[in-house]
């Protein structure tokens, strides 16, 4: 098989935040996704030449955290640019789990960047939004000191379920921003 045929393309999220406690937010992400099989999925080559669906029990949701504030703001710029063409272009291995990452990167005292990729035969587009809003509302439980709700991820329009077989790559628009 070629390079390419044993990497995932991705759907890219990149958002723009303000005033983020990171271990909060890196525990808002874990109690929408470690309850799911999204975070614990990979996938394998069936004898049919289908990508199947593996659940890793000890795969978990990871998000990595940076601090760019000794950085020039456009040499910021620069680097989220080159970084995010970079992770476009390189794809997701598929045979890992799980099938998308995360970084959290402070770039002031207040401003953060957030980007989360993650494989298309995870979820489509939709579902990643959903996602990205779970998480927003679990911060903000985190935040008041409660504890977030459970997670209906699984149960989403779009969410790739365990026991499925994926048939192809399905496309999607642009990377979201």
């Amino acid at each position: 098989m070629s390079a390419i045929s044993e990497e995932l393309r991705t759907e890219q999220f990149v958002m723009s935040l303000r005033g983020v406690v990171p271990y909060v937010y890196e525990q808002a992400w874990q109690s929408v996704l470690d309850g799911t099989p999204l975070s614990r999925t990979a996938l394998h080559r069936g004898p049919d030449g289908l990508l199947r669906r593996t659940l890793r029990p000890e795969a978990r949701f990871r998000l990595q955290i940076v601090d760019w504030r000794a950085t020039r703001a456009e040499v910021q710029d620069t680097r989220l640019a080159e970084r995010l063409a970079d992770e476009s272009a390189a794809g997701l291995p598929f045979d890992r789990a799980p099938l998308m990452c995360a970084t959290l990167i402070r770039r002031s005292d207040r401003d953060w960047t957030f980007a989360w990729r993650y494989a298309r035969e995870l979820m489509d587009r939709r579902a990643g939004l959903r996602i990205l809003e779970e998480a927003a509302d679990a911060y903000a439980v985190l935040l008041r000191g409660g504890t977030p709700r459970g997670t209906a991820v699984a149960g989403l329009p779009g969410a790739v379920l365990p026991s499925s077989p994926l048939t192809g790559v399905r496309t999607r628009g642009p990377v979201a921003r």
